[in-house]
C-alpha cells in the first residue's frame, strides 16, 4: 500500500530508524502499529528526540543480528525488546572448491569516505606481507564510490603490485568473480550483518573477518571463516597466508562456509525468520504452517537490504 492511499494499512515497516520518524507527524498513521527494521550503524550511537521515540513506540523491533542488538544497546539501554532476524541469501547452485583455485583476493564493498570501516585499507596494508609470502598472489577490488579514488593513488604511490580495480559490476560479473576468488577479505570493522561475507561462503569462497565483529556470530567455531585478531598488516597477512598456500585448507573453509549458508542463511529462512517475528502482526500461530497466514495491506518505507539484491559498489 502506498503512502498516498487514502485507506490506512494494517501496519507499516520502516527499514531505517530515520525513517520511522515519519510514524508520529503522519496524522492517519498515528494509531497505526509499526515495526523497524535495524541495521548497524545508524543505531550504534546514542539516540536522542524523534529516533529515541519511534523506537520505544514501535510495536516490534528487528535487528539483522545479534550483534547490531547488543551494540545498540550498549549506545541505548534503553533499548526495548528485539527480534534477531538473519537476513538471507539466494541458493547457488555451482559452488567452487577454492583449493583448487590460484591466490585470488577478492573485496567487495562501497569505497566512501564515511565508511573506511570496511577495511580495503588494512587489506593494502597488509599487502606486501602477503605478497611476499605467496608471489603472483592478486587482489580484485569490486565496487566504487568516492573514495575509490585516493586508494588508486595508495596503489601507485606505494607499488603494490597485483591489485586491480573493476568498479561497478553487473550481478553476473560480480557473481564470477566471487567464482574466481579464493579467499574474501572482509575485516570490516562496523558490520551489521555481512551480507558480503555470507554471498560469498554460498559460492564456497573462505571468508577473512575480524575478531569481535558479526563474522564471530555468522561463521561461528571457524565455519567457512579465518579471523584476524586487529586491522595490523601482520595480523591480516598471517590469517590469510596459509588460506592463500594450503589446498586443503582452503576447501575445507569453503565447505563449511557453503554448509553454514545453506543451513541458515538462504532466503527461504529469512522469509520464515522474518513472517515469524511479523507473527502477531499478521495473525499467526508461530508454530502453525507460515503458509496459512492472513494477507493485510501494510506500508513498507524504506528497501530492505535484506531482500535486495546490492550491487557491488551499494554492500553494507
Amino acid at each position: 500500500m502506498l503512502l498516498g492511499s487514502q485507506a490506512s494499512p494494517e501496519f507499516v515497516i520502516y527499514d531505517h530508524v530515520h525513517l520511522a520518524v515519519l510514524h508520529a507527524v503522519i496524522p492517519r498513521l498515528r494509531r497505526v502499529p509499526y515495526v523497524v527494521f535495524l541495521h548497524g550503524v545508524e543505531v550504534w550511537q546514542p539516540l536522542f528526540g524523534r529516533r529515541r521515540e519511534a523506537l520505544l513506540g514501535a510495536t516490534l523491533l528487528i535487528a539483522n543480528s545479534a550483534t547490531t542488538v547488543d551494540l545498540t544497546r550498549l549506545a541505548n539501554p534503553w533499548l526495548p525488546s528485539v527480534q534477531v532476524t538473519w537476513l538471507g541469501v539466494p541458493v547457488r547452485t555451482q559452488p567452487i572448491d577454492p583449493g583448487t583455485l590460484p591466490a585470488v583476493g577478492l573485496i567487495v564493498g562501497r569505497m566512501s569516505r564515511p565508511e573506511r570501516y570496511k577495511g580495503h585499507d588494512a587489506v593494502m596494508g597488509a599487502w606486501p606481507l602477503i605478497r611476499s609470502a605467496v608471489p603472483g598472489t592478486r587482489l580484485n577490488i569490486v565496487g566504487t564510490g568516492h573514495d575509490e579514488g585516493r586508494l588508486r593513488r595508495r596503489v601507485e604511490r606505494e607499488g603494490l603490485e597485483g591489485i586491480r580495480f573493476f568498479g561497478r559490476l553487473s550481478d553476473i560479473e560480480r557473481d564470477n568473480a566471487y567464482r574466481s576468488a579464493r579467499l574474501l577479505f572482509y575485516p570490516s570493522t562496523q558490520e551489521g550483518f555481512g551480507l558480503a561475507g555470507v554471498e560469498a561462503a554460498a559460492y564456497g569462497v573462505p571468508v577473512l573477518g575480524l575478531a569481535g565483529t558479526v563474522m564471530e556470530e555468522v561463521f561461528p567455531n571457524g565455519e567457512g571463516a579465518v579471523l584476524a585478531k586487529d586491522l595490523s598488516g601482520e595480523s591480516i597477512a598471517e590469517t590469510a597466508i596459509p588460506v592463500l598456500t594450503n589446498d586443503g585448507l582452503a576447501s575445507k573453509l569453503g565447505r563449511l562456509g557453503r554448509r553454514r549458508v545453506e543451513s541458515a542463511f538462504l532466503e527461504e529462512h529469512f522469509a520464515a525468520r522474518f513472517r515469524h517475528a511479523l507473527g502477531p502482526l499478521l495473525q499467526v500461530d508461530s508454530g502453525s504452517n507460515y503458509s496459512e497466514e492472513r494477507t493485510y495491506p501494510s506500508t513498507v518505507l524504506g528497501e530492505s537490504s535484506a531482500q535486495r539484491r546490492v550491487s557491488a559498489d551499494e554492500k553494507g
